[in-house]
């Protein structure tokens, strides 16, 4: 119903819009699956193989514990509500489907905010990072960022109201208390601040100073292979004893480390652009409802939808709720590391060296060790090299 005189010509005969829902339902049934699967399978891989245990990771299952929140708590709502002019579900639902949404979108930006944070120590810092990027103290922050994030929801408790509609007050509507607009408008403000903007301006800071550091890596990596290339060519015109043999050693020496320098760049180069895709996603998906929220609440759109406006409110929405999906498709393509991972736990094997046999893939994890800096490790060899981005 778009008004209140249709609520009370309503005999109890629902028509619903066929060509509307579909689509809807279509999207908010994808995302609850993928949402449901994905994110359980980050938290699976995570706990159960050993390797998989690092700081950024461990913060990546906080982020899908957070994005399962939303899946299992609000979407079912969000799909109820479609099928009902009024809300029928009484005020304790009312009021906790729309908290825990906003406990699902503080918790998640929080902990990108905090896996900035983690990176920019690690690379930037790497010293300091072996004291401060450590798994104790990444659980730590995991339980304070989710203190917080229950304690800073609970203003959407306070505004979200159930209203009395219709001639005779026997029918709710579910919707953000208008009567005091002033708090409306500072709680919209409120959300915009603490989920986009302060947020997103320490995440550029940590991610601008992380891309110089990768980029001064790579010129030094690039100047470490030109003066090795020089070196070999004036040691091949010099005639020295059994010059060949030290000639051969030195050469493979110097490309196995130039190789591993260029190996553990990517990878780390690799690590940032899946962080920052997610984080992009994140402000894409979020972005359009927090800016029509503010403009709802200061009266430029109506909270009554119709036509063009109504489909929009419905798209933002709907893209909100399905970031909570998209991230275990991003690491799937971006992250060899969670692929593997992946492909372990739907063979259902526990054991790497049994999944190679069946499979004869090449397992060769690469993940963030404790002190965040990157490490190698493969089922022929044991050996781990700390590597802090290859600079010498």
């Amino acid at each position: 119903m778009s008004s209140y005189d249709d609520l009370n010509d309503f005999d109890g005969t629902l028509i619903f819009p066929w060509s509307e829902l579909v689509p809807v339902l279509v999207v908010y049934g994808f995302s609850f699956i993928l949402g449901l699967t994905g994110n359980c399978l980050i938290i699976f891989t995570t706990f159960r193989y050993r390797r998989m245990r690092s700081v950024t990771n461990i913060f990546l299952s906080s982020l899908a514990s957070s994005d399962l929140l939303l899946i299992i708590f609000c979407i079912p709502v969000k799909v109820a509500k479609l099928f009902s002019f009024t809300w029928t579900m009484g005020l304790t639902l009312c009021k906790s489907v729309h908290y825990m949404q906003n406990l699902s979108a503080i918790c998640s930006v929080l902990t990108l905010t905090a896996i900035s944070i983690e990176r920019y120590y690690a690379i930037v810092h790497p010293m300091k990072s072996k004291y401060v990027c450590t798994l104790r103290q990444a659980k730590s922050i995991i339980l304070v960022i989710w203190v917080m994030s229950i304690l800073l929801a609970i203003p959407a408790l306070v505004i979200w109201v159930q209203t009395p509609v219709g001639e005779h007050g026997e029918y709710f509507w579910c919707i953000k208390d208008d009567s005091n607009t002033m708090l409306w408008k500072i709680h919209e403000i409120y959300l915009l601040m603490l989920v986009l903007i302060i947020p997103f301006s320490i995440m550029a800071y940590s991610y601008t100073f992380i891309c110089c550091e990768v980029w001064k890596v790579m010129e030094h990596r690039c100047l470490m292979t030109n003066n090795q290339s020089y070196e070999n060519a004036c040691f091949k015109h010099q005639n020295f004893p059994f010059g060949s043999a030290i000639q051969s050693r030195d050469n493979k020496k110097g490309r196995t480390k130039i190789k591993n320098c260029r190996d553990d760049t990517n990878m780390v180069k690799q690590v940032i652009y899946m962080l920052v895709t997610v984080v992009v996603l994140f402000a894409i998906c979020w972005t359009p409802l927090l800016i029509d929220n503010i403009l709802t609440a200061y009266g430029v759109l109506s909270q009554e939808r119709s036509g063009i406006f109504k489909y929009m409110l419905t798209t933002f929405h709907l893209m909100a709720y399905f970031n909570s999906c998209m991230n275990p498709i991003v690491y799937g393509f971006m992250s060899k590391t969670f692929r593997e991972s992946f492909k372990l736990a739907l063979c259902c094997s526990s054991d790497p060296r049994s999944y190679i046999r069946r499979t004869g893939s090449n397992y060769s994890m690469r993940f963030i060790s404790r002190n965040g800096s990157q490490t190698k490790t493969t089922p022929d060899s044991k050996r781990q090299e700390t590597t802090s981005l290859c600079v010498t």
